[in-house]
């Protein structure tokens, strides 16, 4: 990076480094430790980006032109819970808490009955008498109201190229259009870091 003060060119040296990173495995969070050493709150920054990369970056002066900085990225897996990372600087260390999403519980296979050869033709006999009764029929057709041509007109309509085509192309632009708005509105977060 160069920049001119009063004329003349000054530039100045980054020291790339790659810092000592640590996982600490537990039942609900994962926390990632990251050792730095004579680093300062204000020197780190971390955002995750609505990709889910967690980028952690630091720079910090040494002596005269010459600074050290480094960059470091973590994939934030879709089993965290993305808005509740944390993190914490102290002692030279950057603790980042990421808690883990509840797991749902299973839910137990559901039980099916087969029903005995002699109970299948029970029910076969009682589908059958009530099919046959025909004041039922006549109850059934008593009850239900017609519209002349309207069954036929709905489902003309409903079958129809240009309806699915409409249907289809709102769905897509609802779903383009949210798109647009989730990755505008949560583009990037910032996590916060705490110290003691």
């Amino acid at each position: 990076m160069d920049s001119r003060v009063g004329g003349t060119q000054t530039s100045l040296s980054y020291e790339e480094f790659d810092p000592l990173c640590t996982w600490q495995r537990e039942d609900g969070q994962d926390i990632l430790v990251i050792h730095l050493p004579d680093f300062k709150k204000e020197q780190l920054r971390i955002q995750i980006s609505s990709s889910g990369v967690m980028k952690i970056t630091g720079e910090k002066t040494l002596e005269g032109k010459k600074r050290s900085r480094f960059v470091k990225e973590v994939n934030v897996i879709k089993d965290y819970d993305s808005s509740n990372i944390h993190a914490k600087f102290s002692q030279g260390r950057l603790r980042i808490t990421l808690p883990k999403k509840p797991s749902k519980p299973s839910l137990p296979d559901p039980v099916v009955e087969t029903p005995s050869p002699q109970e299948d033709q029970n029910d076969k006999a009682n589908t059958n008498a009530k099919m046959s009764s025909p004041q039922e029929d006549h109850y059934d057709k008593a009850n239900t109201t017609d519209i002349p041509g309207s069954k036929s007109r709905v489902g003309q309509v409903l079958r129809s190229k240009m309806f699915t085509q409409v249907m289809v192309n709102v769905g897509f632009v609802a779903f383009v259009a949210f798109s647009a708005y989730t990755a505008y509105k949560y583009w990037t977060s910032y996590v916060q870091v705490d110290e003691d």
